[in-house]
């Protein structure tokens, strides 16, 4: 469609694309899960997305089939995100812990304790 087309519609047309990401999975959870694996991936960052509070998170679950699994993401330095899956616990199910309150978490408890500085 031409761009002019869809300047005077109503919404743009929508195109899919898709995103590049890494992961690490420990062997616990490749030999539970087996080849499934690269699917748990794209259903970890899915889960991560759909709770719209940001990329990076320290702490996050989900059920997978019988399997609890944990997730973590980070961005690296060049801008990649890497996800990085475990064994979860089923008792930490519905949490989720973004990076920033875990740093900001840190940060109160070094400050309890009369350490100076920010937490690098």
């Amino acid at each position: 469609m031409p761009a002019r087309a869809w300047l005077s519609a109503k919404e743009p047309p929508i195109n899919r694309v898709y995103l590049p990401f890494l992961f690490l999975s420990s062997h616990p959870l490749v030999e539970a899960v087996g080849g499934y694996v690269r699917k748990l991936a794209v259903l970890a960052l899915r889960a991560v997305l759909q709770h719209r509070k940001g990329l990076e998170v320290a702490h996050q679950q989900i059920a997978f089939g019988e399997h609890h699994v944990a997730m973590s993401t980070r961005i690296t330095s060049t801008g990649e995100l890497v996800v990085e899956l475990d064994i979860g616990d089923p008792r930490l199910l519905d949490r989720l812990i973004l990076d920033d309150e875990l740093r900001q978490a840190a940060w109160a408890g070094r400050q309890m304790r009369g350490i100076r500085g920010p937490m690098r």
